[in-house]
C-alpha cells in the first residue's frame, strides 16, 4: 500500500481531471450510488477533536480521517492534519493513503469551480476573492490554472494582508490586484468569500448579475454572507443535508429551505439556474471519493 505525502498527492490531482470527477460523483450521490454516513466527532486532549468521514461506491471504501489538534501551535506543530485511507470495496484490499488536507484543499476548489460554471454558464472574467488565509490561496491559485487570463480582486482584513496575498499571487503569474470591497464588486462576475468571520464580510447591497459564492463559513455560528442577499436570491448547495447543519450563513437568514437546490440539480437540468444567485458550500464525502477516483486512475 502507497503512503503519499502532500506533494505526491497533488500531482495526483490535476482540477483538468477533478472537476469532472466531482461532477459525476454528485450525480452518483444523487443517484444513490454513493453511500456516506454522517461525520463522526470525538474529543481529543487539550480541546481537541477527531473526524471520521466515511464514504463507499462500487468500487472504492474511502475514509478521511482528520485531527485538529489547538493545543499544536505551542508545540510548532500543524493544528489540522489528516489523512484519506482507501481500500478496494470488493475485497477490502487496502491501496493507498493520501494526504487528507490536501484532498480536502483541491477537492473543495473544484467544488467552487464546478459550481461557478455550472451556476454562469461560463468560465467567468473576474473573480473578487474575499480572504487571505490557505482556502483563499488554494482556490486562487485554482482558478489562474483553470481560467487562464482570470482578473482576481483581492480583498482582505487590512490592506498589508491583502497586498501580500495579491504579490503572492503575482509571483506565481497569476492576475492579481487589490481593491476595496465597493470598487472590487463593480462589473464583477463572481464574488467568493473564504473566511471564517462570524458576520457578513459582504455589503448588503450586491449587483444582481454577481454570482455571491460562500465557501469559509462551516458551523451554524459562522455567517460570511449577507442576509439579505440569501432572502433574495436563488440559493444553491453542494449538499443539502450537511448545508441544514453547519451552513450558518443560511441558518441564520431563516432560509426557506423549500427553494434551496443542490448543484446536482442543476447538473442534470432538473432546476435551471437563474439570476440573481447564491452558492453556499460545505463539503461531503462524497468529494473525498472523487478525488480518490482520480488519484487511482487507470
Amino acid at each position: 500500500m502507497r503512503i503519499l505525502n502532500a506533494e505526491a498527492t497533488a500531482d495526483l490531482l490535476p482540477y483538468e481531471r477533478l472537476i469532472p470527477a466531482v461532477r459525476q460523483a454528485m450525480l452518483d450521490l444523487h443517484a444513490g450510488l454513493i453511500h456516506a454516513s454522517p461525520r463522526t466527532v470525538l474529543p481529543l486532549p487539550e480541546g481537541g477533536t477527531y473526524l471520521a468521514m466515511p464514504c463507499t461506491d462500487a468500487r472504492y471504501a474511502v475514509t478521511k480521517l482528520v485531527a485538529v489538534t489547538p493545543a499544536n501551535r505551542e508545540r510548532g506543530q500543524p493544528t489540522i492534519q489528516g489523512r484519506v485511507v482507501v481500500s478496494e470495496a470488493g475485497t477490502g484490499t487496502p491501496l493507498i493513503i493520501l494526504d487528507g488536507i490536501v484532498v480536502t484543499a483541491r477537492r473543495t476548489a473544484a467544488v467552487t469551480l464546478l459550481g461557478i460554471e455550472t451556476l454562469l454558464g461560463r468560465a467567468p472574467e473576474s473573480v473578487v476573492m474575499v480572504g487571505t488565509g490557505a482556502q483563499a490561496l488554494t482556490h486562487a491559485l485554482a482558478m489562474g490554472e483553470r481560467w487562464p487570463g482570470v482578473q482576481l480582486r483581492c480583498v482582505g482584513r487590512g490592506r498589508a494582508q491583502s497586498m501580500a496575498f495579491a504579490a503572492s499571487l503575482a509571483a506565481q503569474g497569476l492576475n492579481a490586484r487589490v481593491l476595496a470591497i465597493e470598487q472590487a464588486l463593480e462589473d464583477a462576475a463572481v464574488v467568493v468569500t473564504a473566511t471564517t468571520s462570524l458576520t457578513s464580510v459582504l455589503p448588503d447591497e450586491i449587483p444582481p448579475d454577481t454570482l455571491i459564492v460562500g465557501l469559509g463559513s462551516f458551523t451554524p455560528q459562522m455567517a460570511e454572507l449577507p442576509a439579505k442577499q440569501i432572502r433574495q436570491r436563488q440559493v444553491w448547495v453542494d449538499d443539502l443535508e450537511g448545508a441544514r447543519h453547519e451552513a450558518g450563513d443560511l441558518l441564520q437568514a431563516g432560509v426557506d429551505w423549500s427553494r434551496v437546490h443542490t448543484l446536482a440539480e442543476a447538473l442534470s437540468n432538473n432546476v435551471l439556474p437563474r439570476m440573481p444567485m447564491l452558492l453556499k458550500t460545505v463539503g461531503h464525502a462524497a468529494w473525498d471519493l472523487a478525488a480518490v477516483r482520480t488519484a487511482l486512475v487507470d
